[in-house]
């Protein structure tokens, strides 16, 4: 008896099905293990890896080595609205969180040890290694606290432009004048009035007071030229006229830094060291600078793309010493953002990662963030306060 014909092809079509079905097993198993490869290449990349000697074996030990870390279950893990404006410290040994509400202490484990209801605009934290102000920048009022307690708080007649807290308790602020372009004024540590400086010509940046208490160091932006320039005016509390002046021109310097007696003004492209006689002691120069480590009695720390005695350019650490000598330099792990020094050790922060070096350069561990980092402060040798997205916590970096 004859099959039907098409009864007769049915084995056929099904023989064929069979390598079809294998062959999209195939691709489907190739398609999810180049996403993997795909993946793994983009973590390896956001932790720093480099691909010049590439291996699977060396690959997965880096990829262990950098896993994120953090001090155990007694860790800080403190939780914050991210509405309004909001600041960060680390101020003798606590993690001090101030928003628009008040300013709250917490203890490395993330305990609540204080907690006071204020109400400002925003917000900013000014700190010493004795003295802690919290200033409403665009506001009016200051309060200054020492640990825990509350010297005294002041509510200005004009709004707040800048303000810095010396080691001595000295509060310098920066304010708007009805009359002239920006005021000066020194509050000591008692709340009193020490010095008021009207400056009716150039708006006033910053200012910072001098190691011996009586000298003021004036950071002024003159916007006559083609380019905005400064002047740094040297004022002593006693005197009317000003003892010194240095005139830079097309610079702007958004950072003052007390090292030692003397004080580094850190600008785009060059880095200025001045004594208190208002005498300029060096100056380096850079393509760009990055950002600066606060904070050192020994050296001026700066992260930024500098040229070398050849002339060729890269991205590197300097570490300057009080004479303008490079006594370490080294190069960065990649483009970075922010810095935090304790005693030899460097934090070199990025986007999503932690660096940790010593000053001169030896690489000691990496920290992986898992959202975008903040800010980041050294609390000891290899422990860190990291701020991310709504989160503070206390990591190890190894």
């Amino acid at each position: 008896m004859t099959l039907p014909a098409q009864l007769n092809h049915e084995p056929d079509s099904g023989s064929k099905k069979k390598p079809n079905t294998l062959t999209g097993v195939i691709m489907f198993l190739l398609l999810a293990a180049a996403i993997i490869i795909m993946a793994f290449a983009v973590y390896l990349k956001s932790i720093g890896y480099d691909f010049k000697d590439f291996s699977i074996e060396r690959a997965l030990d880096y990829a262990r080595s950098n896993s994120r870390t953090s001090t155990g279950p007694d860790a800080a893990d403190i939780s914050f609205s991210q509405d309004g404006s909001v600041d960060f410290k680390v101020y003798r040994e606590n993690i001090i969180l101030l928003s628009q509400d008040g300013v709250k202490w917490y203890d490395k484990k993330g305990k609540l040890l204080q907690e006071v209801s204020l109400t400002m605009t925003r917000p900013v934290i000014r700190i010493s290694k004795k003295y802690m102000a919290v200033v409403d920048i665009s506001g009016r009022d200051i309060y200054m606290f020492k640990e825990k307690t509350q010297l005294w708080t002041r509510k200005l007649d004009n709004q707040i432009i800048n303000a810095e807290v010396s080691e001595d308790g000295n509060c310098t602020v920066v304010t708007q004048s009805r009359e002239f372009k920006s005021a000066v004024l020194v509050i000591d540590a008692n709340g009193a009035d020490k010095y008021t400086k009207l400056c009716a010509e150039d708006m006033v940046l910053g200012t910072k007071t001098l190691n011996d208490g009586e000298n003021i160091i004036i950071n002024k932006v003159n916007t006559k030229g083609i380019k905005a320039g400064t002047q740094f005016e040297f004022n002593n509390f006693y005197e009317e006229k000003p003892y010194a002046a240095i005139d830079i021109a097309d610079n702007v310097f958004p950072v003052l830094q007390s090292v030692g007696g003397n004080t580094a003004a850190i600008g785009q492209n060059i880095i200025l060291f001045m004594d208190k006689q208002g005498k300029e002691l060096w100056r380096k120069n850079a393509q760009s600078v990055f950002c600066t480590a606060p904070g050192s009695s020994k050296y001026v720390i700066v992260a930024g793309k500098f040229n070398d005695t050849s002339g060729a350019s890269s991205q590197r650490v300097l570490v300057l010493n009080q004479k303008g000598e490079e006594v370490y330099s080294f190069e960065q792990p990649e483009n970075i953002s922010g810095m935090s020094a304790y005693g030899d050790r460097l934090a070199l922060r990025t986007q999503r990662s932690i660096y940790l070096y010593t000053i001169k350069g030896q690489k000691l561990g990496h920290y992986i963030a898992k959202n975008e980092i903040k800010d980041a402060y050294l609390t000891g040798a290899n422990e860190a306060v990291v701020i991310t997205g709504g989160n503070i916590s206390l990591v190890e970096i190894k």
